[in-house]
């Protein structure tokens, strides 16, 4: 989906719904290299596990209880290395830290002789020069690396047990190294309170180590007490919400002059037809193999939705290795949430074309009768900042 704001003064109707409609499409899922593959994304949580303890965390009551250390074992890899080659995409990211998984490296280069693209988000404390030129013969993609404060005391504040100099020493490694600007090198940057005032410095720590992107995230997975409270988003547009809204575009004009790239989601709740996960082409495998539509559901539990007190669902289509992944795919849960999201992005897209060719130019209007107009999202998801672009 698209995350980036625009002006509604300097579009026409016309262009403002055919940015919507563009946003429902995925041009790299068809292009010609993948078209045949039948998952846009596989992503596989290589470790639950993590070396640290960082004050936002949603999953550490589960990670106490994780069979295996939370790492995810051979034999499951191997139940999906058959189908590597129907699969575009594997992100190796879960809930904890890829670098403790001992095979992650051959995981990738084997994903790679599949014609995957591959990546995964680390804390980067364990990314030191010879394990990066391992990935780096893998051939991964990209590399993400959770940096919430452009300063260690504000890193080290967050993201407890982790040393900021030596993170910024790995990072700045991946771009001395690398060859031909691949893999991709970016920063999270989780929005909170107490660091949003380095939204400008974290773009210019960006820029001193090489990395291509900055992703500005919301504190928007809670489980139970984990996160509640800290992200800076609200239920409608504030006078404190618009000041947020015009510093961190203030810090994206900066990014434009340095030439990093950046994303960011919204401080304000808009219903989208399906979230960026998708589940109509995409899976997420969990540490223990259960096999979800995504983390947030692979892991239910108590949570907060747009500041009221809710339960995320646990929904699993099956497990491996004693079940096959296609078999799973083709389960009646699992079908469900496609043809649900499916008929979601149909009956809006549906909507947004009547209104092409309507009269017209109230852009709200125009948004409230598209989303109103879609079927009831899948449980779970209907309680999700995900599906609201949050």
């Amino acid at each position: 989906m698209a995350r980036d704001t625009f002006s509604e003064k300097q579009v026409s109707v016309s262009q403002f719904i055919k940015r919507h409609l563009t946003a429902l499409r995925k041009p790299d899922f068809q292009s010609k290299t993948f078209r045949k593959r039948r998952w846009r994304l596989l992503q596989v949580e290589s470790s639950l596990a993590c070396n640290l303890r960082c004050i936002m965390c949603p999953w550490k009551a589960t990670r106490r209880i994780a069979p295996g250390r939370g790492l995810l074992p051979p034999e499951i890899w191997e139940s999906i290395r058959p189908h590597l080659p129907e699969v575009q995409s594997i992100d190796f990211t879960g809930g904890g830290e890829p670098l403790l998984q001992p095979h992650l490296a051959g995981w990738i280069a084997e994903a790679k002789a599949a014609g995957c693209e591959t990546g995964f988000l680390t804390n980067g404390l364990l990314l030191q020069k010879h394990q990066l030129q391992g990935f780096l013969l893998a051939g991964v993609d990209w590399i993400c690396v959770s940096m919430d404060g452009a300063t260690k005391e504000m890193h080290e504040s967050i993201r407890i047990g982790s040393d900021f100099d030596r993170v910024c020493e790995n990072v700045a490694q991946i771009a001395a190294l690398r060859r031909r600007r691949a893999p991709k090198t970016m920063i999270n940057f989780v929005l909170m309170e107490m660091n949003f005032h380095q939204v400008e410095e974290i773009i210019r720590l960006a820029a001193r180590l090489g990395v291509d992107q900055v992703n500005y995230k919301q504190c928007d997975v809670i489980r139970g007490e984990h996160g509640q409270d800290l992200g800076l988003f609200d239920v409608q547009e504030t006078q404190a919400i618009r000041r947020l809204q015009k510093a961190l575009e203030k810090a994206r004009r900066l990014a434009r002059r340095l030439n990093v790239q950046t994303t960011a989601f919204a401080f304000t709740p808009e219903e989208q037809p399906v979230c960026e996960q998708d589940p109509r082409n995409s899976l997420f495998v969990r540490h223990d193999g259960a096999v979800a539509p995504c983390i947030n559901l692979a892991i239910g539990g108590p949570t907060t939705f747009l500041g009221q007190s809710v339960n995320m669902p646990t929904v699993h289509f099956g497990r491996l290795p004693e079940d096959d992944l296609l078999n799973l795919w083709e389960t009646a849960t699992c079908r469900f949430y496609r043809e649900r999201f499916q008929q979601r992005v149909q009956a809006h897209e549906k909507s947004l074309m009547k209104s092409l060719i309507g009269s017209s130019s109230n852009r709200l209007k125009i948004l409230q009768a598209a989303q109103k107009a879609m079927p009831d999202a899948p449980q779970g998801c209907d309680v999700c900042h995900y599906l609201y672009d949050i």
